[in-house]
C-alpha cells in the first residue's frame, strides 16, 4: 500500500469498554483476549491464535459479562461500546469456570508431567497450576490413545496428550493449504490423524510443534534430546533466508537443541520454516578455525596482520557472505573507503525458484542480510548481476588481491576447485572464516578466524526493510574474533583505525550513534518486533515502530 493509499485508509472504529475495571479503548472487532491483552490481562486459552481462525472449542479463556446470563468465550466475543468484562483476575465466576473447563481437558490427559517432552513449556502444565492445583476426581480408567506416532518425517504424535485444540489442523489447512491433518471420531475417542494417502510433509511442518500447547507433537530429531531448565534459551533472528523470521533458540553445551518461532506480527507471524528450524547447525562449523593462518600453517596475528595490510597497495576484488551483521559491512565499507585504493564488491546472492508453500514465508535467497550490505553502500543495482560479473573477474585469473568476508562468500555451487585454484593464484587472498575445513581456508594466503552469526549479536535488515536485532545464542570458541574487528585490526595496521567499540554492542550504539539514517533508535527498541527503515523518520520521537505481539 502507497503513503497516499494509507492516508486515505479511513481510521478504525474505536469501541470504550472495561475490563476488570480499567478502561480500555480498542478497534472495533477486537475480541476479549487481545483487549485484555492490551492492559497486560491475559486471559487463558489454548484453541485460539491471533493468526489463525476462531473455534472455540477449549472453552478455557470463558469471561463474565454484566448483564449477560451465560459466560462468554474471550476468543469470540467481540468487543461492545460500554461493555463490563470481568476476567479471572477479579471474577471467581470465570475463575471457577476455568478451573472446572481445566478439570475437563484433564481427565484424560495422562498426569506424568515428570517425563512429558513438554514439562517447564507447556500451558495445560501451567494453568493447572494458575486454576486448578488439586488431585484428579477421576476413579475411572483413562481413555487410551496412539503413542509416538510419526505424522511425517519432522513430526512425531502422541494421542493421549492431545487436547483437540485443532491449531495444527488449522494451519494445515489455513496456512499451508496442504490439508494433511484431521480429527477423527468424537468425544473421548477423538483423535488427530494424517488423511489417507498423505503425510505431513509441506515446507513449515515444524511450526505445528511450536503451535501445540501441550506435548502431543513434538520434533523426531529433538524428541526428549534435553530438558528445557538445563538449556539457555535466546531471542534471536534465523539466518537461513532474508525473510529474518523471530526465532527463541535453545542451546546446551554450545549445540542448538531446540528452535522455536517467536510471534512477531509483521514479519513471520508465529511459522517457521523447516529448512531454517532443523537447519541452524549448518552455522557451526565442526572443526573451527581458532587461530590465523598463513599459507596452510598457524600463526600470529601479528604475523598474519603483516602480510595482510599489503592489500592497500593494489586492485581488490572482494567477495563478501550475505550473514554478516549490518555493522560489518559498514566497518568494511569505511576499510575499503579509507585503506584500499580500489576495489569491486560481490555479494553472494542467487535466487532460487520456490514452491506454493515455501512462498508463504521463505525468501528466494540464502541471503539473510543482503539488504545490511546494500544499507552500508558495499553493493547496489542488482547484486546478483555483480556477483557473477564478480566471479567471472574471479575465472580470468587477472586479480591481484582478493578479500573474502564469511564462509558463505561464495555459494556452495561456486565454490568449485576451479574457482580456489584461482584464489591460490592471485597474488595476495585474505579470507576471514570460521570452518577450518573449508576449501576457502585451504586456498587463501591469510586466514583469520571470525566467529559465526549465531556467535554475534547486532542488526539485520530483512528483505522488506525492517531492522531487526539478533542476540547471541552460542558462545564463541577461544581465539576467535567477530569480523568487524579483524577488519578493524587490519584497518590500525594500514594506519586507519575504523570503530573504537570492543564489543557487539558497542558497536552497535556506536552506529546507531554515527549513522543518520538510524538516528534516535535504540537497540531495546528495535529488540519491540523490528523498526521499518522505508517507514522511520530519524530523529523522530514519534516515529515508533511497529512492534510484534506478546507471545500467545
Amino acid at each position: 500500500m502507497s503513503e497516499q493509499q494509507s492516508e486515505h485508509k479511513a481510521a478504525p472504529v474505536m469501541v470504550n469498554l472495561t475490563i476488570d475495571g480499567k478502561p480500555v479503548t480498542v478497534a472495533k472487532g477486537t475480541n476479549l483476549i487481545e483487549a485484555a491483552k492490551s492492559i497486560g490481562v491475559t486471559i487463558p486459552h489454548y484453541c485460539y491464535h491471533p493468526h489463525l481462525s476462531v473455534p472455540g472449542n477449549c472453552r478455557m479463556c470463558q469471561v463474565e459479562v454484566k448483564g449477560q446470563a451465560k459466560m462468554n468465550i474471550g476468543c469470540n466475543t467481540a468487543v461492545a461500546e460500554g461493555m463490563e468484562v470481568l476476567t479471572q483476575e477479579t471474577s471467581q465466576k470465570s475463575r471457577d469456570a476455568q478451573s472446572s473447563t481445566l478439570e475437563f481437558i484433564l481427565i484424560n490427559h495422562p498426569l506424568d508431567c515428570t517425563v512429558c517432552d513438554q514439562a517447564g513449556h507447556c500451558k495445560l502444565q501451567d494453568y493447572h497450576y494458575d486454576y486448578n492445583a488439586k488431585p484428579s476426581r477421576f476413579l475411572e480408567e483413562k481413555e487410551h490413545k496412539v503413542k509416538a506416532l510419526p505424522l511425517g518425517p519432522t513430526v512425531m504424535l502422541d494421542g493421549e496428550r492431545c487436547i483437540m485444540c485443532t491449531r495444527c489442523i488449522r494451519f494445515c489447512d489455513e496456512v499451508t493449504g496442504t490439508s494433511e491433518l484431521g480429527m477423527l471420531n468424537r468425544g473421548d475417542r477423538s483423535v488427530i490423524a494424517v488423511n489417507e494417502g498423505h503425510e505431513l510433509n509441506n515446507a513449515l511442518s515444524g511450526t505445528v510443534v511450536d503451535l501445540c500447547p501441550v506435548g502431543a507433537l513434538t520434533h523426531r530429531e529433538w524428541r526428549f534430546n534435553t530438558r528445557i531448565w538445563f538449556t539457555k534459551e535466546t531471542d534471536s533472528i534465523c539466518p537461513g533466508c532474508s525473510t529474518g523470521c523471530n526465532v527463541k533458540v535453545a542451546v546446551r553445551d554450545r549445540q542448538v537443541v531446540q528452535v522455536k518461532a517467536r510471534l512477531n506480527s509483521q514479519v513471520n507471524k508465529e511459522w517457521l520454516c523447516d529448512q531454517g528450524r532443523y537447519g541452524f547447525e549448518r552455522f557451526l562449523p565442526g572443526k573451527r578455525l581458532t587461530a590465523p593462518q598463513v599459507r596452510g600453517v598457524d600463526s600470529t596475528f601479528d604475523q598474519a596482520i603483516a602480510i595482510a595490510k599489503t592489500i592497500s597497495g593494489g586492485e581488490t576484488l572482494v567477495f563478501v557472505a550475505p550473514d554478516l551483521l549490518t555493522e560489518e559491512y559498514i566497518v568494511l565499507k569505511r576499510f575499503l573507503d579509507k585503506c584500499v585504493k580500489q576495489s569491486q564488491v560481490a555479494i553472494a546472492y542467487r535466487e532460487r525458484k520456490l514452491s506454493k508453500v515455501e512462498e508463504i514465508l521463505i525468501s528466494p535467497d540464502y541471503a539473510a542480510n543482503f539488504r545490511g550490505a546494500e544499507f552500508s553502500g558495499l553493493v547496489t543495482g542488482d547484486i546478483q548481476a555483480g556477483y557473477e560479473a564478480a566471479l567471472e573477474r574471479l575465472r580470468s585469473g587477472t586479480i591481484t588481491n582478493l578479500i573474502l568476508v564469511g564462509d558463505r562468500c561464495l555459494t556452495a555451487e561456486d565454490a568449485t576447485p576451479e574457482i580456489c585454484a584461482k584464489i591460490k593464484q592471485a597474488s595476495l587472498s585474505i579470507a576471514i572464516l570460521t570452518d577450518a575445513a573449508s576449501s576457502l581456508a585451504a586456498s587463501a594466503t591469510v586466514v583469520l578466524p571470525e566467529r559465526s552469526i549465531l556467535e554475534k549479536s547486532g542488526l539485520l535488515i530483512n528483505r522488506k526493510q525492517r531492522l531487526q536485532y539478533t542476540d547471541r545464542v552460542v558462545e564463541f570458541p577461544d581465539g576467535t574474533q567477530p569480523a568487524w574487528r579483524l577488519i578493524n585490526q587490519l584497518a590500525v595496521a594500514c594506519g586507519s583505525r575504523i570503530v573504537s567499540a570492543q564489543s557487539d554492542r558497542d558497536l552497535t550504539l556506536e552506529i546507531l550513534a554515527s549513522e543518520s539514517r538510524l538516528a534516535g533508535l535504540k537497540i531495546a527498541t528495535i529488540k519491540q518486533g523490528g523498526v521499518c527503515l522505508d517507514s522511520y523518520k530519524p530523529g523522530d520521537a514519534n516515529s515508533r515502530p511497529s512492534s510484534s505481539d506478546a507471545r500467545v
